[in-house]
């Protein structure tokens, strides 16, 4: 159920409905100095999926990346009761189920720190994502703020991700631009993800991008980047 991205980086999927759709919905798992293991936007915790990472290292964290992706964040703890469970900003309010639950605008475990590079991307209060480089590889992890849908998906998928812009090409969907409130904060924060060294886009539905992630990236961002308002 783990697929190699890159050293000390892989991913895990499974298939879930959004707005009635089939989607693929990916986990990054990033294995830190000392062997600790990060999940990224955590799935459902399939006892395969944990014989797995068991094998790999100790779950030590658990990251909701934004107010969107949490729904198995919970669902992991009851297995790795000694992970810290951390959230997007605003998210606590969302699920105060999670009272364990720690916000990723507190200062951050320094065990992250010469790996993992955060990038909170201001200006769409529905979303409040944070946006992940992993240094080593150089591999944009990002989960809803970006999207790219393949055109092997169905018909009603096919016609939904074209009107959303997001068909066969790296973008912010439609839906997601129209809810930015401060276009000024959005700009800055796509300005900081433009300048890191990106090489590879990891994304949480259906896609890993290899051949000029950075390239399509900055496309991805232009509405914003070239925005003199």
């Amino acid at each position: 159920m783990l697929e190699l991205i890159a050293d000390n980086l892989w991913s895990a999927t499974q298939q879930i409905s959004v707005h009635g759709l089939p989607v693929r919905s990916r986990m990054t798992v990033v294995r830190l100095p000392g062997g600790a293991l990060w999940l990224h936007s955590p799935i459902a915790p399939a006892p395969a999926l944990r014989a797995a990472l068991d094998a790999l290292g100790a779950v030590r964290w658990i990251v909701a990346p934004n107010r969107m992706h949490h729904l198995f964040a919970g669902a992991w703890q009851p297995h790795y009761p000694q992970a810290e469970l951390w959230g997007a900003p605003g998210l606590a309010s969302k699920r105060p189920d999670l009272p364990q639950l720690r916000s990723l605008d507190q200062a951050l475990p320094a065990e992250w720190q010469p790996v993992l590079a955060m990038q909170f991307f201001a200006g769409i209060p529905i979303l409040n994502e944070c946006v992940w480089l992993h240094q080593p590889s150089a591999s944009l992890v990002v989960t809803d703020l970006l999207q790219y849908y393949p055109q092997d998906l169905s018909l009603s998928a096919r016609l939904f991700n074209s009107l959303n812009g997001t068909r066969s090409r790296l973008a912010m969907p439609r839906a997601l631009r129209f809810a930015i409130r401060d276009r000024a904060a959005a700009r800055a924060s796509a300005a900081q993800l433009a300048a890191w060294p990106v090489q590879r886009v990891v994304l949480a539905h259906d896609a890993v991008l290899t051949a000029h992630a950075g390239e399509q990236l900055q496309q991805a961002l232009a509405f914003l980047l070239n925005d003199k308002a």
